[in-house]
């Protein structure tokens, strides 16, 4: 399979990119499946994670729900923040490994008159909106921050939220661990806040 047209690609996520085709860096990389089904063929900027192509391979062959891939050149597993270009030659080979997945977005009704959602992406960066009714008003708040994988089933999450009016805004940190369910759910087993 190819890459996504010259006008899907997008600069922000630093992988693959209309430059890496003219970049010194340029790595022209072939993905496999377990099997040996090419997955795709792409040209990518050498110093993207593999975190951030396996985001793309995502985009490109949507793996089944609630999983995502992992990267391996060769028998070695790549980490999600190692750069291609420290593991491979110009023209690469991957391996790609479908696992369990926690991303996705989380709701939970805590009131009434209150909603949170927790997203986790697979690039390991999460939100958490909420939203809550005062009468016909409606107030929201956002935190934004990273999560990752603990040990057994469970995962920490770290989210910053600004708050305050002009001129006087402080930083709230929270900080929470959660169980990973067998249904799919999650459930905060600690939380803390903190400057």
């Amino acid at each position: 399979m190819e890459s996504a047209s010259e006008g899907d690609r997008s600069e922000d996520h630093g992988c693959e990119s209309d430059s890496a085709l003219s970049d010194p860096d340029a790595l022209d990389l072939t993905i496999r499946a377990m099997n040996g089904e090419l997955l795709a063929e792409l040209t990518v900027n050498g110093r993207c994670s593999a975190g951030q192509l396996a985001e793309e391979l995502w985009r490109l062959v949507p793996p089944l729900p609630r999983s995502e891939y992992r990267l391996a050149v060769g028998t070695v597993a790549l980490g999600l923040s190692d750069r291609l270009c420290e593991h491979m030659d110009s023209r690469a080979e991957l391996t790609a490994c479908v696992v369990p997945s926690r991303a996705g977005e989380f709701f939970c009704q805590v009131s009434p008159l209150k909603a949170v959602t927790l997203g986790l992406g697979l690039d390991r960066a999460a939100f958490c909106r909420s939203e809550r009714k005062v009468g016909p008003m409606s107030f929201a708040t956002s935190a934004d921050g990273y999560w990752e994988d603990l040990e057994g089933n469970t995962l920490r999450v770290i989210l910053t939220q600004e708050v305050g009016s002009i001129g006087s805004v402080i930083s709230i940190t929270h900080r929470l661990a959660l169980e990973s369910l067998e249904n799919g759910d999650l459930r905060v087993v600690k939380g803390d806040v903190g400057e």
